[in-house]
């Protein structure tokens, strides 16, 4: 099981790949050499011939009776040499073909044919052949043609190349024997560098492998090398810390309902069971149903409004955006929420510019209003006031929604907590505010949604200000003139 698991590891088929790479790229470049060799050896011996070609003209002489015959000076040692050299392995023919001179060992490779020698007159370049012998020795031989006054003669000059053919081989015979060998190191030293880029790569799966669902706040120390592991550990914490996220939604879920639900559940059931122990009479039932109705309809408001709240959180609720004209929208809201604030005898003001648009989901944008202002409505006195005020931010380039209001403000150890889920002020006079507490948690989510900010800011007995800011566009210039030009003038707001 050891061994069959190395040959599946990726560091074996990396360490093999290196190898096959090597042994492809070794083997193509020992036949390359082995050609260039050749080349090299075939131009040294060419070089050779025709070097001899050109003591050949200068010894052969052809008298005007068409007699051939090797002028030289029979007394000088280095001329013998180099005529005996020359007269070693030649061939003299004329123009027919016939074979006027040529010596033994030439007479052992075999003669040329009429038709050879006919072309190679025809042209004006030598051309250089290999002819083997009987003793399968192999000869490179010089054709040519040398001219005279009166007639021209096909001249063959040979040497022998079987020791050149022998150093190829055994260059060869050299190379490929050392080649397995090279292709072993190459692979140790595949398997060494497959080990050390792969040990990273094991080094984050340990510390991948600690990762569970108990401890989601682990993340991969990245190594700071910029290359794309850390690209991939980068990637692998943005996944654990969505799961982190996902979890801690779960189990913030799970803690809500629990708590918010048990309460509820214990009153129905208790009302139910004083009911079923103490009533007597029908109207003692019906009293104690009516009562348990209204505990399970709190129950189901607080069922969907945790759903809905964990869509939203969850990304399962998709924003529909379009563009929402946030002066508008504010100055709609503040007049669906005059009723309420006659009632408690609030005056709602609202100062805000002719238009004042952004991209965003109206329904959420809406909510997010009507959140604020109702919050603000209650929790301000008798004869106070809720002001509303739409401005843009040049700096930024953003639009901002403040609501104002000079009730009995939130006490600094509460501000922290405003927007978590099921949080409420005590008020004063002891005991919670009513509400689901849901409200606000709906509220930031909604500006987190939009890429905005919002701000708390409170002082007891003073009022509160909830500040929401947005990045906006699409806002006509003359409408923020009209709008700063109306606010200089006359301290512009329109009482609802």
């Amino acid at each position: 099981m050891w061994r069959r698991g190395i040959f599946k590891g990726l560091r074996f088929r990396l360490a093999l790949s290196y190898a096959i790479f090597f042994a492809v790229l070794l083997t193509g470049l020992g036949f390359v050499l082995r050609g260039m060799l050749r080349g090299v050896i075939e131009k040294t011996v060419e070089g050779l011939l025709d070097e001899e070609w050109a003591a050949c003209k200068g010894f052969l002489r052809i008298d005007p009776k068409g007699q051939l015959g090797w002028n030289y000076d029979p007394n000088d040692k280095e001329e013998v040499a180099i005529v005996e050299r020359l007269r070693l392995i030649y061939m003299i023919a004329d123009e027919k073909g016939e074979v006027l001179e040529s010596s033994e060992m030439y007479r052992d490779l075999g003669f040329e044919s009429p038709a050879l020698i006919t072309r190679v007159m025809a042209g004006n370049k030598p051309t250089y052949s290999f002819h083997p012998n009987l003793r399968g020795q192999v000869y490179m031989v010089r054709q040519g043609s040398l001219r005279d006054k009166n007639a021209r003669y096909f001249v063959a000059l040979g040497r022998n190349f079987t020791p050149s053919l022998r150093v190829i081989d055994e260059f060869s015979v050299d190379y490929f024997a050392a080649l397995p060998f090279v292709i072993l190191s190459a692979a140790a030293l595949g398997w060494i560098l497959a080990g050390r880029a792969m040990q990273p790569v094991a080094d984050v799966a340990a510390q991948v492998d600690k990762v569970s669902g108990s401890n989601l706040n682990l993340r991969v120390p990245l190594r700071g090398s910029g290359d794309e592991l850390d690209h991939m550990i980068e990637t692998f914490n943005g996944m654990v810390g969505r799961l982190e996220q996902s979890f801690v939604q779960i189990r913030q879920f799970s803690t809500d309902v629990s708590h918010e639900l048990r309460t509820p559940i214990t009153v129905v059931r208790g009302q139910l069971e004083v009911a079923l122990m103490t009533g007597k009479t029908e109207e003692d039932l019906r009293v104690a149903i009516e009562a348990a109705l209204l505990d399970i309809e709190r129950l189901s408001q607080i069922i969907r409004a945790l759903l809905q709240l964990a869509k939203a959180e969850g990304g399962q609720t998709a924003l529909q955006l379009q563009e929402v004209d946030l002066a508008a929208l504010v100055r709609e809201v503040t007049s669906d929420l005059e009723i309420p604030a006659i009632d408690r005898e609030v005056t709602i003001r609202t100062i805000s510019p002719p238009s004042g648009v952004i991209v965003g989901d109206r329904v959420q944008l809406e909510r997010l209003l009507y959140n604020l202002i109702d919050n603000g409505i209650k929790y301000t006195r008798q004869g106070g006031f809720v002001e509303v005020e739409v401005k843009f931010i040049e700096e930024g380039h953003k639009i901002a929604i403040e609501i104002r209001d000079n009730g009995k403000g939130i006490a600094p150890e509460h501000l922290p907590h405003l927007f978590d889920r099921f949080y409420r002020i005590p008020s004063r006079e002891g005991g919670a505010q009513k509400g689901l507490g849901l409200g606000l948690s709906f509220v930031s989510w909604i500006v987190k949604a939009h890429n905005g900010e919002i701000q708390v800011f409170s002082e007891i007995d003073v009022g509160t200000t909830f500040s929401v800011r947005f990045p906006f566009e699409a806002v006509e210039t003359k409408n923020l003139a009209e709008y700063g030009n109306q606010r200089e003038t006359t301290g512009r707001y329109s009482s609802t």
